[in-house]
């Protein structure tokens, strides 16, 4: 047998250090591969070592990367999030619209978000594993969820500076329209089914959470 083809060769291409250049095609690999052994098998029941095998890594290039399981699965979440933050959440991107619009697409993107099968799974994980794993609650709740935040605050912010709103502390208010959005959302994630996520009306929704922000933060003549 040639010596480049023998079964230790193989496994030595196949799995270890990622090759010059390919560190970021590996990374987007590695997630992959998080996600499904997530989804498959849930926080509790994952590990490094299922990643690094569903990866066709060895754990030593997980651990280069990333600091233990739940920077992981943080790092699942984030891609999903900073997708939604770079695009149909970036603030040059809602300054084109008016505020009643621009509302109305960060509440579409946050329920359609959800409303995937693989976020509302992650969802729950992290859900249901935050009294056992108090520190992926935290990583969430600290970075992916502020993320959100962030964005909705910075539009808001400009919407102050141009008259168009009327908000003392734009932060907080983003905080309560989010969580105005996500409340009936985030009831059925966690205790209803898939048949009662596909019943929800969101578009009714969005539009009276929607009305009721901007009745109380819409410009008004003797303010």
């Amino acid at each position: 047998m040639d010596k480049d083809s023998s079964p230790a060769a193989v496994a030595k291409h196949r799995v270890g250090r990622p090759r010059r250049g390919t560190e970021s095609a590996r990374t987007d690999t590695l997630i992959r591969a998080a996600t499904r052994v997530f989804l498959r098998d849930g926080y509790g029941g994952a590990s490094i070592d299922k990643v690094a095998s569903e990866a066709g890594v060895s754990t030593r290039t997980i651990y280069e990367r990333f600091k233990n399981k739940a920077d992981l699965l943080g790092a699942v979440i984030s891609r999903l999030v900073n997708r939604d933050v770079a695009t149909a959440l970036a603030p040059e991107e809602l300054d084109r619209l008016d505020p009643r619009q621009a509302l109305t697409v960060i509440g579409q993107v946050i329920t359609g978000r959800a409303c995937n099968p693989d976020s509302a799974a992650l969802f729950r994980i992290v859900a249901t594993e935050a009294q056992r794993f108090p520190e992926l609650a935290a990583k969430m709740r600290c970075s992916d969820k502020q993320r959100v935040d962030d964005a909705v605050a910075s539009y808001f912010r400009k919407q102050v500076d141009r008259g168009t709103l009327v908000l003392a502390d734009p932060e907080r208010a983003a905080s309560l329209f989010l969580q105005m959005v996500c409340a009936e959302l985030h009831q059925c994630l966690l205790f209803g089914t898939a048949d009662d996520m596909s019943k929800l009306d969101f578009t009714a929704h969005l539009k009276q959470v929607v009305d009721i922000f901007l009745n109380g933060a819409g410009p008004r003549s003797g303010r």
